[in-house]
């Protein structure tokens, strides 16, 4: 996510809040302390890192709302804001129980 080539982590918790933890490559400390992304990542029913979707070297999220609107959220390898506006894919993917 940070673009240092060290694996990142993403966490949401049950406020909706989305956290980032900056890999370390440590085994006895993997994560640095967590980088708050933004608030309202409730609304979304799953999330998932997925790579370069965009193929600019930089990791991509999507997200799927309730209503099975699928978005992309484009990565700036920047921590502190690591994705710009989201941009929407399309619906229908409310077929799908899980995305991987």
């Amino acid at each position: 996510m940070t673009g240092d080539g060290k694996a990142d982590l993403l966490a949401r918790d049950t406020s909706g809040v989305l956290w980032l933890y900056k890999g370390t490559e440590s085994a006895t400390a993997p994560y640095t302390a967590r980088t708050k992304v933004g608030g309202g990542w409730s609304t979304y029913n799953q999330l998932v890192v997925t790579g370069d979707l965009t193929d600019d070297g930089k990791a991509d999220a999507v997200a799927r709302d309730s209503a099975g609107v699928l978005w992309l959220y484009k990565g700036t390898s920047n921590a502190s804001a690591p994705f710009i506006t989201r941009i929407k894919i399309g619906g229908g993917w409310n077929t799908y129980n899980r995305l991987f």
